[in-house]
Parts: C-alpha cells; structure tokens; sequence
C-alpha cells in the first residue's frame, strides 16, 4: 500500500507514481529507500552514451537487457549519479542481478510491460510527474486527476476503469492489482488507444446518445461492461468505460460511474488549451456567420478571412442509415476537427445536431474537394461509409456564407438519404434528387396540387397486393415503349398492356396529355422513394 501521494514540497513520489501508472503498466521489482522517496522527471537514455547527471530523477532505458553485465553497470551508475529509479523491459530474461544490484545500491527498479512503446511510457510518467518532467513542483495536468477518478470508481466496482476522450483514447485507466480485467482492456492500456472490434462503433453510439449508466453483456471474449458518457451540458466529450466485477455492478457502483463523468468532465473542461478555446471561438463566430448574424466586415474580422480571399465551405453528416445520429454527429466533429487543424490552421469548425461545417479561407472549392476526399480515407476506419461530405460553389464576399450554408444542407439532406449518392458531392452531382425532393416539400404543405387518383392506386396496390403502381411507373420512365416497361417488370407485354387498360379503368388516370403524365409520374417517383426509405435495407 503507497501511503504518500506526494513530499512535502509537492514533488510526486514512488509511490504515487507506481500507484497512478500501475498494472498491468509498470510492475516494481525493488524499492530500496520505499514509497515516499521524490521523483522530479524522467530521462531517456541510450546505454551506448554517457549518463548524465539525474538528482531524483527516474532513468528509462529501452534496448537495455537485465540479465546482460551492462545492466548491473548502469545500475551502479545510475545510483551514484543522483537517479532515484529506472525502468526496463524484462521480455523473459532473469531479473535476480540487477534487482539484487539494485536494492545494494540503493536504486529503485520498476519493469515496464514488454507490449507499451516507450513513447507512450515517458507521456504516462510525465503526465504523473507534471507537463515539464523536470526539477521543481509538478503542475499536475488533466490525466493525473483523472487517473485518481478511474481509481476511485474502480474501487467500487471492483472491475478496470477507463476514461476515454471522443477518439476512444485512454487518457486515465485504473490500476489497482486485484481488479478485474481482460486482454481488450490490457491492450487498451498499453496503446493509450481503445483496440477496434466489431461492435466497438455501435457501442459508443449508444453511450454518447444516453444520459445514463448503459450496460454490455459479455461478447466476443470481452468482459460485460458497464458505460457511461462524459458530458458538458449536451456536448459529449468522451466516455467511461467500467469491467464488471464477478457479480456485475451495483446501484453503487453505476453511483460511482456516473460521479466520475461529472467530475471528469470539469477536468477536462479545465484544461482545455489555448488552441482549444480559440477554435472554440472560431466555431461560435462561424455558426453566426452561417445563419447571417455579422456584418460582412464583423465576419472578416471574425474568422480572419484575408481579403478577396476564395472561400471554401464543406459540410459533414453521418447518412441516416446510422444509428444514434445525434451521438456520432458529435464523435465526427471531434474527430475532423483532429484531422482537419493540422493540415488548414486556418480553418474555421462548427459542429450542429445535424451538420458539421468547415470554412477555408482560401483555395475555394477545389481546396474543400480534395480536403474532404482525405479527410473521409482517414476516417473510413472509424466512421465505415457513413459520414458524407458536401461542397459549395467557391465565394469572395462572406455575405455569402448563408446562401453557401444553404446549398451544403440541401446536398447532404440528399446523399445522406441515399445510399448510393457519392461521399463529396457538389449541387451538380445531385440536382435532379434535390429537385424531387423539394417537389415532395410543395406536395407536403399542399394536399390539394397532388392527384386524387395516385394515391387511390398506390392504397388499392398496398391493399389487394396488385402492381398498378410500379406498372404504370415503369411505362411513364419507359417514355411509352410497352416492350422495354415490360422487360424492366419481367412480364409478358400483354400483361402489360392489360394492368394499364385496368389502371385507366379503374382509377381514372388521364394520361393522353404530356403534363397530366408528368404529374403523374412525380407523384408515383416520389411515392416509390418513400417506399425504398421505409423498407429494411
């Protein structure tokens, strides 16, 4: 049991270090002096240079072998050169040496699991020890309050906790030695980043779209899990992910989870960087420029678009095939604005319920085009095919910027509705859809423009289970030909020719006129769309 979080003048222990990292991260193999001698940063040392000085300072060694001569020499070094500990990787060799050398010498000796990366290492221990890994009093950071909330909960539950950002990786993650754990959550823990699995995607939907504890039997060899999301208000941002303990989880143990979001959510939110909060900025002046809110200067001024500048704007939205849209707009948002920033700084990023927008000042629309080609490669992983991407005409006046709204919304309201429309999509490449789909609108908001008729002939079909509709639909798109129609329905023409003689008989269509036919088939076209978007794919 590590008794001392940290010495008297704030620098972090052994023990608080051994206890935050933990299993199945750092195992110790000899701590000497005990759990409250200091640790003020870490050094990364190759064996093959000179070893600096290193008061109280924890040496990291990769491609070091513990059962090899050089390590007991080093660990002879190490201790007269100041270094309070070190930390190997064992990879199956004996250990009985350098521990021994270590624990005559008075040097802690920690092994590190054969699977993390040394990278990812030094980033735990520095997140422990503070953001400089240096001498003087830690500032602490996000992931060290964070680590002590997942102990907290796990705790409780008695299973591995892990706190997660919206791009599923572990900032934070339990280490008690009796909890329970499996091999998804061990790797998680090495990776810093959570494995993908089959289901992974669905899971994460549900948790981000409820308000609660949501729980996921056991599958795949994965332990049940109980989840909950991280929230600031409605805005995700991230998740809690809690292994069971033998006998599942208690009122006090979904108690307990649902403590560490909200206090996880204020850490998170209290260490938001200054980068963060000027793209937050930027998203608050775009989404008033989008509905029109800003003068044409104020939005210049705003959103920093040099003057004369192309203008690009790209919209985003998950297609409505996608469960849990409100929960995945959120992730996507997160997740492009990680992939955009690097490649545009200049970008300006808004996320919405339904939309997520990105205005480059600069390069216009073939600048968008191609950014939203690699922007979905890199996300095909994460998002699969469900995240579609529309462009607007490029624009010099950001007056503009509703109007371009606009054609962006009109674009995605039509590729996310169709399965087969292209992932980037300009106006061009959907015009004809869009123009059903607004002629849907008009007959929506007024009943009395649509044909009586019609809809007695798609209710008699749906009723008596005849194909009037999709044989008089097939005639109207064959431009009258009797012969291709019947082709297209797989029947002989004289059946053809009879279910339109029955159509006219029956319902009273007019269809000698070439407006009366037009009519027609838009309202049977968008009939048979209803249809497909109703029916299970």
């Amino acid at each position: 049991m590590w008794l001392s979080d940290r010495t008297n003048d704030g620098v972090v222990t052994l023990g608080r270090l051994v206890e935050t990292i933990g299993s199945p991260v750092l195992t110790a193999l000899a701590v000497p002096h005990g759990p409250e001698q200091p640790v003020r940063g870490t050094v990364l040392h190759d064996p093959a240079d000179p070893l600096p000085a290193g008061a109280d300072q924890l040496l990291i060694v990769p491609g070091l072998q513990p059962d090899q001569p050089a390590a007991t020499q080093l660990v002879r070094d190490a201790a007269g050169r100041g270094y309070c500990a070190m930390v190997l990787k064992v990879r199956g060799a004996d250990t009985a040496d350098v521990v021994a050398e270590a624990s005559l010498r008075g040097l802690a000796l920690f092994a590190a699991a054969d699977e993390i990366s040394w990278r990812h290492l030094d980033a735990l221990l520095l997140s422990v020890l503070g953001s400089q890994g240096v001498g003087g009093e830690p500032t602490g950071g996000i992931e060290e309050g964070l680590f002590t909330l997942a102990n907290a909960a796990g705790a409780v539950i008695g299973g591995s906790v892990a706190i997660e950002d919206l791009d599923r990786r572990v900032m934070a993650y339990s280490s008690s030695p009796d909890q329970r754990i499996d091999s998804l959550r061990r790797e998680g823990i090495l990776s810093r980043r959570v494995p993908e699995i089959d289901h992974n995607l669905e899971r994460y939907r549900t948790v981000l779209g409820s308000d609660g504890v949501v729980r996921f039997p056991e599958a795949l060899g994965v332990l049940p899990r109980a989840a909950v999301a991280i929230k600031a208000g409605t805005q995700p941002l991230g998740t809690i992910w809690a292994v069971e303990g033998p006998q599942g989880i208690s009122a006090e143990g979904e108690k307990a989870l649902a403590d560490c979001a909200r206090m996880a959510a204020l850490h998170i939110l209290r260490n938001r960087n200054a980068n963060e909060l000027e793209l937050q900025k930027r998203e608050s002046a775009l989404l008033g420029a989008l509905e029109g809110l800003w003068a044409t200067h104020e939005t210049t001024f705003r959103l920093s678009i040099p003057p004369r500048a192309e203008l690009g704007l790209l919209a985003f939205a998950a297609s409505t095939d996608a469960a849990g849209l409100l929960a995945l707009t959120a992730h996507l948002g997160n997740a492009l604005t990680r992939h955009i920033v690097p490649f545009r700084p200049d970008a300006s990023i808004a996320t919405t319920s339904r939309a997520i927008y990105v205005l480059l000042p600069g390069g216009g629309s073939p600048a968008a085009t191609r950014l939203a080609h690699s922007v979905l490669a890199a996300l095909r992983d994460s998002f699969g095919d469900f995240v579609r991407a529309a462009v607007a005409p490029t624009e010099t006046d950001p007056a503009a910027l509703p109007a371009m709204r606009r054609e962006v919304d009109d674009i995605l309201r039509v590729t996310t509705a169709h399965p087969d429309a292209p992932r980037v999509a300009a106006l061009a490449d959907v015009q004809a859809r869009l123009l059903l789909a607004r002629v849907r609108d008009e007959l929506a908001a007024e009943p009395r423009l649509r044909h009586p008729s019609v809809a007695a002939l798609v209710a008699h079909d749906a009723e008596h289970g005849t194909d009037f509709a999709d044989s008089l639909l097939a005639w109207l798109e064959a431009v009258g030909n009797v012969a291709e129609a019947a082709a297209r329905l797989s029947v002989h023409t004289n059946t053809l020719r009879y279910r339109l003689r029955r159509t006219t008989e029956l319902f009273g269509l007019p269809l000698d006129q070439p407006d009366d036919r037009l009519s027609i088939w838009l309202q049977l076209r968008l009939a048979d769309d209803k249809e497909r978007a109703l029916s299970p794919r």
